[in-house]
């Protein structure tokens, strides 16, 4: 599959563009063209995974190899630094404080749309189940660092209504299933 690099600051040009057209319309078109992307995605991983580790089927890797190969794979990309954790059994959380597609102090809500539709493509496809994805934290509204949220829909669907409601994502977890 042939890739394209596309610069940060250009993702942001489209980003502002379609906001202006619309928050909804942003978001819709991000994540769609996001979800392509995490499809190409996936392909380089299997021949990353099988170049680092000699493992032919990157379903089998080990788990303790995932985060970390990721976060090379994603810097080697120039998409930022990135790690990942556990949320219980429920879900796993992605972290970066200088993840490109983010925008500092440029918006009131979570705006890293693309990423979103990438890494649930790309998640699905390593899980072999549909996974969904929201950004529950976003430097593009002041955040510290970009943190987005894997899981099933339903997991999500119920971080999403604390979110809407005005509450912290974290509340849809009990203390002890939250990563240190």
């Amino acid at each position: 599959m042939i890739t394209f690099a596309i610069a940060p600051a250009s993702l942001h040009r489209l980003r502002r563009r379609l906001l202006a057209a619309g928050p909804g319309v942003a978001a819709t078109i991000l994540q769609d063209a996001g979800f392509a992307t995490g499809e190409s995605l996936s392909v380089a991983w299997r021949a990353r995974v099988t170049e680092r580790t000699g493992v032919d089927d990157a379903g089998q890797l080990d788990a303790n190899w995932f985060g970390p190969l990721l976060g090379e794979h994603c810097a080697s990309l120039g998409w930022g630094t990135l790690t990942t954790a556990s949320v219980a059994d429920r879900g796993l959380l992605l972290s970066s404080t200088d993840w490109a597609e983010a925008e500092p102090a440029s918006a009131e809500h979570p705006g890293c749309y693309f990423t979103c539709g990438c890494l649930a493509a790309f998640l699905t496809a390593q899980a072999g189940a549909p996974l969904a994805v929201l950004e529950v934290e976003c430097r593009s509204c002041g955040g510290s660092q970009c943190r987005f949220l894997a899981g099933s829909a339903e997991t999500l669907a119920a971080v999403y209504d604390l979110v809407a409601a005005g509450r912290g994502w974290r509340e849809a977890f009990a203390p002890n299933e939250l990563p240190a």
